[in-house]
């Protein structure tokens, strides 16, 4: 009617207002879109500058954080262990020797039970023929006394029998390392260890208790603060576990 048919309408805005009438072109709007920014190779690297990717890097480090720790716990009871012992062996020294039978007597039923085989193995010059005499006189004393006491009669025929039990393993034990004792020595007194080593092999005196006896040197020295004897007991001790026959 006007000019403007209805699909020119779409583009056109028409004014009727005043004098005239008249239409004018309006461009459409369009709606912009974003872009996105697509990654389409990560490892790109044509000059060789990084390095080839490597995975479970986080499970690599859990570990590496654990064997740490595990160390830090180790050497943390390593040092706990030498305390103890330290502590230990200074109440040992602590203790004062009992000098009489009857001493020893009281001396031994006051003692901690962990202790007992220590504490006998020590008072081991005072527990002769003449001291079993008198502990079995005491024992007497107190079966036929009137009233007998059965509690101190119980804890002196306790305290023969443990004695006579853990005397019997000791003077086997004293026996069995008197030998390894001497190989030990003339081995720690050689000029060339490892020649000896290879002498004892080929005579057959390598054997648990002298490998015994050098780990209870290690370990005498370490429980001291002597790390660097203690060192040298554990070489010597490897090298001649290698050569022996089960």
């Amino acid at each position: 009617m006007w000019g403007c048919n209805q699909q020119a309408l779409q583009h056109h805005t028409c004014s009727f207002s005043g004098a005239g009438v008249g239409c004018k072109r309006t461009m459409p709007q369009r709606h912009r879109t974003a872009k996105r920014l697509q990654v389409v190779a990560v490892g790109w690297d044509p000059e060789g500058i990084l390095r080839a990717p490597q995975g479970d890097h986080i499970s690599r480090r859990t570990m590496s954080k654990q064997i740490e720790d595990n160390k830090e716990m180790q050497e943390d009871l390593r040092k706990r262990e030498a305390e103890l012992k330290r502590e230990m062996e200074e109440a040992r020294q602590a203790r004062k020797q009992p000098m009489s039978q009857a001493e020893v007597i009281e001396y031994l039923l006051s003692t901690e039970t962990g202790e007992m085989q220590y504490e006998t193995a020590r008072c081991r010059p005072q527990l002769d023929a003449a001291f079993f005499t008198y502990l079995d006189r005491q024992v007497a004393e107190q079966r036929f006394a009137n009233p007998p006491n059965e509690t101190r009669l119980a804890e002196l025929e306790s305290l023969r029998e443990f004695l006579k039990e853990t005397l019997s393993l000791l003077d086997k034990r004293t026996k069995e390392m008197a030998a390894p004792a001497e190989r030990l020595k003339a081995l720690l007194m050689s000029k060339d260890k490892k020649a000896t080593i290879l002498e004892m092999a080929e005579t057959n005196q390598i054997d648990e208790p002298l490998l015994n006896l050098l780990k209870q040197n290690a370990d005498a020295a370490r429980a001291a603060g002597q790390e660097e004897p203690a060192q040298f007991m554990e070489k010597i001790r490897a090298a001649a576990q290698k050569f022996l026959i089960k």
